[in-house]
């Protein structure tokens, strides 16, 4: 089908106006989000300094300790083991999912990860804007969620 060079600009401004109009969200008071009109609140919303998130600490029997990553610490991606995280603190403290992890480090790495004395949930607060602009990576605070002994084999 071929178009006409008025219905072009037609089709064009009405589907930039559709395009466009989330914005006028910016300025009500009460904004509505919505799927496929959206204005994006993830990236407007305002955030306090600090973000807390779930994570699994290892230490070895002379207390030196690592962040365990996500890969071991469950299936999935990033964000899938975040949630796998989360929906174990909600669930039980994250005491089973510690048990997971250390079932999973035995069958994955015994050299590297055969000598640990514990592993534990720890919910880190970071500043932000700290961690992506000035590269630094130390939490401003970790709180101890759930603790798992591990008994020298």
């Amino acid at each position: 089908m071929k178009y006409t060079k008025q219905q072009a600009v037609i089709f064009s401004i009405v589907i930039l106006g559709i395009v466009l109009s989330p914005i006028v969200q910016n300025w009500v008071k009460n904004p509505t989000d919505s799927f496929p009109f959206s204005y994006y609140p993830m990236f407007s919303k305002k955030r306090g300094a600090a973000y807390g998130l779930y994570y699994v600490v290892t230490y070895d029997s002379l207390g030196n300790k690592e962040h365990l990553p996500y890969r071991l610490a469950g299936t999935g991606g990033f964000n899938q083991v975040r949630r796998q995280i989360n929906k174990a603190h909600r669930k039980d403290g994250g005491m089973s999912f510690l048990k997971k992890v250390k079932k999973r480090l035995a069958k994955k790495d015994r050299a590297r990860y055969g000598g640990l004395a514990r592993i534990e949930l720890v919910k880190g607060y970071y500043h932000l804007d700290n961690y992506f602009l000035n590269n630094d990576t130390l939490p401003l605070l970790e709180r101890n969620i759930a603790t798992l002994k591990i008994k020298e084999q």
